[in-house]
């Protein structure tokens, strides 16, 4: 008798062969993104704005803490010794107020026996004027603050333009793709053409293997614009910040790309007064000159007032004595070893090196506006003159089609005239999108507010 398990085994070896011809399973559909929508859940996912809103309480925790210069301080302290120490002894029975005639006998005053003492204290201090170190906090946290908001709403900026550049990179490859695909129909429509044409002896088998290599090639270009879709898609997942492996299709607006009125000096004077980084770095050279002022301060007298009431016990907490006290205290600075010189010093450095970089942002801002508006005019231009050689290209495939069929031109021709068609749609796609790129870019150079604006009126198809 054959053994059980033989019968399983060879069910198992006989459905190999089925399991593996098992075509692998169609990917899932992918789910239509307009550009609005792709922006908008970048602005919501994206770890970074959370890092930057961070930024912002910190500067607000700041102006806070500053402006606590002012107010009154009260502390609670409880302090423990035993000692036999004749001063100690002396002074901590006049604080628990049970200081007796007997304490006067020189023996006990120069040797007393130990003594224990349990010090109950409320403190108050009260700030009246610290050289302007609270007001100059103040301003200087209201300065960072400002800033840190200026900066966040840069970091903004970048996430749309990081979402941006995603979906038109995502929505090029997806019309690369189509191109591909359409290039490789048209080339087995030529393999078919020209298999035809040399069964029935109006061409030559030549004819036929020229068309097969010209279908290999946009096979391989098919194949890359499937992978580089693929990647395009994996970016702007990545860019929009969301959890697992979605998959989307790009809805671009439609429309032709539109001609700019302004020239690049209004673009570099609007990014030159409204980029928000730029904002954000003259905040920062304002709380740097604050800081001029507050080490110069360091001059100035400071004077306070304080109080304190006192409970001594020789238990905790023990109220066998008490006593308080007022009290009002100035300290004028009149050498300090050169540490306000020090100070003064470095805070000017600051303030130099902040303004240094400020002249060097400037000017890269401007190149990057200069850039940008290049790149945009560019690819409009582009975008004109490849949707007029689109229209000839196909025009010319047309033409040579209906003369190769008819055997009075050549398969080069009609190969040539395909691909021209081929490569002429290629552009008009990669024009397009370059544009909608540099204006992306041009719209995060010069600091508009807010950016998301471009992809609101592009979804128009204006």
């Amino acid at each position: 008798m054959a053994p059980t398990w033989l019968p399983k085994i060879i069910a198992v070896w006989i459905g190999l062969p089925a399991l593996a011809a098992a075509p692998a399973p169609a990917p899932p559909p992918a789910e239509p993104i307009g550009m609005q929508q792709a922006v908008r859940m970048a602005l919501d996912n994206n770890p970074l704005l959370d890092v930057a809103s961070q930024q912002v309480s910190a500067a607000e925790a700041q102006h806070k803490l500053a402006g606590t210069g002012y107010y009154p301080r009260l502390d609670f302290t409880e302090d423990f010794a035993r000692s036999d120490n004749p001063v100690f002894v002396f002074a901590s029975k006049l604080g628990q107020q049970t200081f007796a005639a007997s304490d006067f006998d020189l023996d006990q005053l120069n040797q007393p026996d130990p003594f224990t003492n349990f010090a109950t204290r409320f403190v108050l201090k009260q700030n009246i004027w610290d050289a302007g170190r609270t007001d100059h906090g103040k301003r200087a946290a209201s300065e960072g603050i400002e800033a840190s908001r200026h900066a966040r709403q840069r970091a903004e900026d970048e996430v749309v333009f990081g979402a941006l550049q995603a979906f038109w990179s995502l929505a090029v490859a997806q019309e690369m793709l189509d191109v591909a695909r359409d290039a490789e129909n048209a080339a087995r429509a030529n393999v078919d053409l020209s298999s035809e044409l040399v069964e029935a002896g109006l061409a030559v088998p030549s004819d036929r293997m020229a068309a097969e290599v010209r279908l290999s090639e946009v096979e391989a270009m098919r194949i890359r614009a499937e992978v580089g879709l693929e990647v395009a898609r994996a970016a702007l997942v990545r860019a929009m910040g969301v959890e697992g492996d979605p998959r989307f299709a790009a809805v671009p607006p439609t429309g032709t790309p539109p001609a700019d009125d302004r020239g690049v000096a209004e673009h570099v004077d609007e990014a030159l007064a409204a980029r928000p980084d730029l904002l954000a770095l003259d905040r920062r050279i304002r709380q740097a000159e604050i800081g001029v002022n507050m080490a110069k301060n360091r001059r100035l007298p400071e004077f306070g007032a304080g109080a304190a009431y006192e409970w001594n016990g020789d238990t905790l907490f023990g109220t066998d004595g008490s006593n308080w006290s007022v009290g009002i205290g100035l300290r004028v600075p009149v050498f300090d070893g050169l540490e306000t010189g020090a100070h003064v010093a470095r805070a000017r450095a600051d303030v130099a090196g902040a303004s240094s970089m400020r002249t060097a942002m400037r000017q890269g801002v401007r190149l990057e506006v200069q850039a940008a508006w290049a790149e945009r005019e560019s690819a409009r231009r582009r975008y004109e003159v490849a949707v007029a050689a689109l229209g000839r290209s196909q025009e010319a495939l047309r033409i040579v089609r209906e003369r190769y069929g008819e055997g009075m031109a050549m398969i080069v021709e009609l190969l040539s005239a395909e691909a021209a068609q081929t490569r002429a749609r290629a552009s008009q796609v990669s024009a397009r999108g370059d544009f909608w790129l540099a204006q992306s870019a041009l719209d995060l150079a010069a600091g508009r507010e807010p950016l998301t604006a471009r992809a609101a009126d592009a979804s128009t198809g204006s």
